[in-house]
């Protein structure tokens, strides 16, 4: 299997890591990118099975991170 992207953006609102992919039916938040890291890790395999059909061997990923921020005046 090629190595997933997974991408999650801050809610600045919510204060959390949001990281939906809608190709495998994932949606999760969590406070700090370590823990929604973990997450991850712990979920993709089962739907990567369910969602994808693919069984075999360990499932890789990249987790890219996007936040808005303003510079300093």
């Amino acid at each position: 299997m090629e190595e997933l992207t997974i991408t999650a953006d801050f809610d600045e609102d919510a204060r959390v890591w949001v990281a939906v992919d809608d190709r495998l039916g994932l949606a999760t938040e969590a406070e700090s990118l370590e823990v929604l890291a973990y997450k991850l890790r712990e979920m993709l395999k089962e739907l990567v099975e369910l969602n994808l059909g693919q069984t075999t061997g360990p499932v890789r990923f990249t987790l890219v991170s996007r936040r808005t921020l303003e510079a300093f005046a």
